[in-house]
């Protein structure tokens, strides 16, 4: 039956030793865990409400933790905010019932997550973090958790300074990037692509101010790339941001879908590449491309940015509010009235310039965005953490 858009189920509750958090990515923490530990997946769209005593009384007993305001309130208006935190306190004693070891989850910038780690204290809520947060996203944010496995140390410089409640950092680099790239011997692939685009199309979200900001942006830039593409022989590529036909392909304040806005731009002058967030293809393209580019902000460059791939970040903006976060060195600024040419110098300049001299220029960088240890296998070295973590529980 429904209630409130989430089920009622009188499904039998399991002892698991890790509850994955929500299924997002799930199948990524499996693979880092299923050899050392039983786990279970916790769904949470939509949550599914487990008749029991046991619960019940741990619901009630957890109510004290309600909060009439608190910082979340600003998400919500007084009734939302009074139901979100039922929801969240139910999670809780669902999870208190179980008992697990840990409770894990991908989607490190939850807020539902967020609230459990908070206030939960018997039971590790590690989260391993799967985006790079901006800090023009602050205020639309609510961030805690008690073990983060991180990016770089640019997460434990910046995170406390914004407000993000953190205990516990462990700079390890992109985790499921890292399951990616370490299957490739990067002195010996071969470049497919010059230039890569990672498209940073926002889908159908709404038209709030950061998405006109960001589409209309996009398209100052991707004129100007495309343009210089007329005037070079380079192999270039754009990797899709939204599946082929998915509720994000079509933006309907654009009026088209997201393919035919890059051809209506390029033409035949770049090869357009499906995403496929099951396989994460994009990993094995930025592999194999020399320099990577966007016209907004993506996770993904850093990504390859850790690796030692060469990025760029063009600003087209006309303000540093959605640039902050990254270094001068990785970020073309295009100024008001500034003709093309600036950009197509500035990619000339980069693709000149050898892989082993743009590496000596940005290794410190490199590593400050993206802790990468290759020498030591990534699924070791987090079960390891993971069982000191377990171990002071």
């Amino acid at each position: 039956m429904s209630f409130f858009n989430h089920l009622i189920t009188n499904k039998k509750i399991d002892s698991t030793e890790i509850l994955i958090f929500d299924s997002t990515n799930s199948h990524l923490i499996v693979q880092l865990i299923k050899d050392d530990y039983s786990y279970d997946i916790l769904e949470t769209r939509p949550f599914k409400f487990v008749l029991s005593i046991d619960i019940l009384i741990r619901f009630l007993f957890n109510l004290k933790d309600l909060k009439i305001f608190n910082k979340y309130s600003h998400k919500h208006n007084f009734l939302k905010n009074f139901f979100w935190q039922i929801l969240c306190i139910y999670i809780k004693s669902y999870i208190q019932k179980i008992n697990p070891k840990a409770l894990i989850t991908s989607i490190d910038n939850c807020t539902k997550f967020g609230w459990i780690s908070k206030n939960l204290k018997d039971i590790p809520c590690v989260a391993i973090q799967n985006g790079f947060r901006l800090d023009y996203d602050v205020e639309q944010s609510i961030y805690n958790c008690q073990h983060l496995f991180c990016f770089g140390e640019f997460e434990k410089e910046n995170f406390r300074e914004r407000g993000y409640q953190v205990d516990n950092f462990y700079p390890i680099g992109s985790v499921f990037a890292s399951l990616k790239f370490e299957k490739y011997d990067f002195e010996d692939i071969k470049n497919k692509y010059d230039i890569l685009v990672v498209s940073c199309w926002r889908g159908n979200i709404g038209f709030g101010d950061d998405v006109k900001d960001s589409m209309f942006a996009m398209s100052l830039f991707d004129k100007d790339f495309a343009e210089y593409l007329t005037k070079k022989s380079l192999k270039a590529a754009v990797i899709l941001r939204s599946e082929r036909d998915s509720d994000q392909w079509f933006m309907p304040e654009i009026g088209m879908n997201e393919e035919n806005y890059y051809k209506s731009i390029y033409g035949d002058n770049i090869e357009i590449i499906d995403t496929n967030f099951s396989e994460r293809n994009i990993y094995a393209v930025m592999a194999q491309s020399e320099l990577i580019i966007a016209g907004f902000s993506s996770t993904a460059l850093l990504e390859a940015y850790g690796i030692g791939k060469k990025i760029l970040y063009c600003n087209y903006t006309n303000t540093n509010k959605y640039h902050i976060d990254f270094n001068e060195n990785i970020v073309f600024k295009k100024k008001l009235n500034e003709e093309s040419h600036s950009l197509h110098n500035k990619l000339d300049s980069l693709l000149d310039t050898s892989k082993t001299d743009y590496i000596n220029d940005h290794k410190h960088l490199m590593k400050y965005y993206h802790s990468y240890d290759f020498e030591n296998d990534t699924q070791k070295s987090i079960i390891s953490r993971l069982n000191k973590i377990i171990s002071i529980r």
